[in-house]
């Protein structure tokens, strides 16, 4: 039975919709539809209403249709069994099956046209699920059967919605929500307590300084290099560069120093040519960082590691970085808008910018960045030193097509966003999945509590971390090289340090994992107090080398720890494994957790070690598939024979 989404834990309520599925009812007659929970609104206080002459852009979301249809159809293109796999879809193919009903559109337009709003001043929004006009405060009262205030947040700001709002009954199962209404239009809370405790580190790694040394002496447990790297997965240099299979790398907040890239290549990989670079492509960004000195401005140390990962295993084939958002939402305002990935995914897919699910639509009002960008303060009293570091144009959207791998070495804890945010970014690794694209990201680096807060105030409760809990991305553990030459996960021998796994919270188990997760109960229940989810999805799915992995930063040699090294290692090897195939004319690989867990005997089994960190008792490695290693390490040979081997 293919996997059904269900909300599973705590759930993050900041509305409640109260009937989106109505019993049949009269045409005409309108319902309440949302309602606003005061219980999730101690910051805004209501003022005065809204005058009924001011005018707002009006949106309403349409839900879409077929995501409950997502699963099986990932699976129809991923499993290795189905006669369609490798058979992907084109981005316009999934616009048509996931949009909107054609009649929903049709009944909302004649909604609107009934109340006086209608022809010219309604559009219909590319991705299919949104009509957007311009309406006065009374037009929408009138609309929605309701009253539009004034609100005032806790630094002062202001913002427009609703208490509630009522539809025609007939509509109301296709109808997402209104905005503004419920979701009060720009209510942005910039500074609070709750986020600045929510936030996560913005990578996961350690980077420490190393001594230099030579490439043929090099003791790999001390200093993993590309060498002991290529030796350790037995991966061959290589020989091909197809001219559409650049490998992805998302990157926020990081800037890559070029200074950096070729003092690593000059030490390490000498077969790659000095002034070998990435194409840089910006997503909402004012300014670029690359080359500067800085640290308060570029931070390097995350960049610099992926691409020092990355390239000695994809040479001559090519990197790409997606920038990601500007000096506004990157600095100094870092402890508000703590988003991940919602920027990324408007501009290489133009109809997330504006669709509907689950509640949301489009990017969220709390976590994610809007642009233009016209902040002028800080907090109050206190100005943006500068200006230019504000991107003033519109929000980029469709703007770039996906590359074929996408490594994403930023995660958090999956408790830090609502399960709606996390559930309509899910679908979208889903749809990418569909188009062929292979997603990994970080597992996280601190243990079974998937966050870095040693200090948290209880270790109750383990949640996963955000996104790797998505089933449609491949997460990525990290294991350590023993000075005795055998892989062990992370916290062995009192080392301080370990990468995340467990049990989402909030998404149940995929099918693929079935077996390998059935079979871990069964025979290694870890018996830990605390409280984690036996149903939930499990992460890692695998694991590579995350320890004292060989980097250079701001013109020093050093080493590295964290999944920021596992994550773009694994990535680069589903590139060169997307090379192979392109080359004989066959498909991608796209998302490969089907085919991993269908053939374990391609991995390493770790069985060493465990994930345990504050002095919390962790997940162990023990055979077969666990929450610390996931199903192993990879053998790259056995890898690209698997995957060869498919049509």
């Amino acid at each position: 039975m293919a996997m059904k989404w269900s909300f599973i834990g705590i759930l993050a309520v900041g509305a409640t919709v109260v009937s989106s599925s109505p019993a049949p009812a009269l045409k005409g007659r309108s319902i309440l539809h949302e309602r606003r929970d005061v219980n999730h609104e101690l910051s805004w206080n209501k003022r005065d209403r809204a005058p009924s002459d001011d005018v707002f852009e009006m949106r309403i979301g349409l839900k879409q249709q077929n995501l409950h249809r997502g699963y099986d159809l990932l699976m129809d293109v991923s499993n290795p069994k189905s006669p369609n796999y490798g058979k992907y879809w084109t981005p316009d193919e999934i616009v048509h099956m996931f949009a909107p009903a054609g009649e929903a559109v049709k009944e909302a337009k004649n909604w609107l046209n009934s109340s006086g709003i209608g022809g010219e001043r309604v559009a219909l929004a590319a991705s299919k699920g949104w009509l957007v006009f311009n309406a006065t405060v009374g037009e929408a009262e009138k609309l929605l059967q309701t009253e539009y205030w004034h609100y005032e947040g806790d630094e002062g700001q202001i913002a427009v919605g609703c208490d509630e709002y009522h539809v025609p009954a007939q509509l109301s199962e296709h109808v997402d929500f209104v905005y503004p209404g419920v979701a009060k239009a720009e209510s942005r809370k910039s500074n609070s307590l709750a986020r600045r405790r929510k936030r996560e580190t913005r990578q996961h790694k350690t980077i420490r300084p190393g001594k230099l040394i030579g490439r043929q002496e090099s003791n790999c447990s001390a200093v993993a290099t590309p060498e002991c790297i290529a030796k350790l997965y037995k991966i061959p240099p290589a020989d091909k560069a197809h001219p559409n299979n650049s490998m992805g790398i998302f990157q926020k907040q990081s800037w890559y120093q070029e200074r950096d890239l070729d003092l690593f290549f000059k030490t390490y990989a000498p077969n790659i040519p000095q002034g070998t670079r990435p194409q840089n492509l910006s997503i909402d960004l004012a300014v670029w960082h690359y080359n500067e000195n800085d640290t308060h401005v570029s931070y390097p140390d995350e960049a610099d590691l992926d691409l020092d990962v990355a390239y000695p295993i994809i040479y001559p084939q090519k990197a790409t970085i997606y920038q990601v958002d500007d000096e506004y939402y990157n600095l100094h305002s870092a402890n508000a808008y703590f988003g991940l990935f919602n920027t990324f995914l408007d501009a290489i897919d133009g109809s997330y910018c504006n669709y509907s699910a689950y509640g949301e639509t489009g990017d969220n009002a709390v976590y994610d960045p809007a642009y233009p960008d016209n902040h002028t303060t800080i907090a109050p009293g206190r100005p943006v030193p500068f200006d230019p570091g504000n991107y003033k144009g519109e929000r980029m959207c469709g703007v770039y097509k996906p590359t074929n791998v996408i490594s994403m070495s930023y995660s958090r804890v999956e408790s830090t966003y609502s399960v709606p945010y996390q559930m309509r970014q899910c679908n979208e690794w889903m749809k990418l999945g569909l188009q062929g694209v292979t997603v990994v990201g970080s597992s996280g680096d601190s243990g079974q509590l998937a966050n870095n807060q040693c200090h948290h105030s209880s270790f109750s409760t383990f949640y996963a971390s955000h996104p790797g809990n998505c089933p449609y991305i491949t997460s990525i553990g990290g294991v350590m090289l023993q000075s005795n030459g055998t892989l062990a996960a992370a916290n062995v021998k009192d080392i301080p340090w370990a990468t995340s796994g467990g049990f989402s919270q909030y998404f149940p188990r995929p099918d693929y994992q079935e077996t390998a997760l059935s079979t871990y109960f069964s025979k290694h229940d870890p018996g830990i107090d605390a409280a984690y989810n036996k149903t939930g999805r499990g992460f890692p799915d695998i694991s590579a080398l995350g320890r004292n992995v060989a980097v250079a930063v701001l013109g020093e040699l050093g080493v590295a720890d964290g999944t920021s090294a596992s994550t773009p290692l694994i990535g680069a090897m589903f590139n060169r494994i997307n090379e192979e195939r392109l080359a004989v004319g066959k498909s991608t690989i796209g998302f490969v957790n089907p085919v991993l867990y269908a053939n374990s005997g391609i991995f390493e089994d770790i069985t060493a070690g465990d994930n345990g960190i504050c002095g919390v008792k962790g997940f162990p490695a023990v055979e077969g598939w666990d929450p610390a290693t996931g199903l192993g390490v990879p053998n790259y040979p056995k890898l690209l024979e698997t995957f060869m081997a498919l049509q």
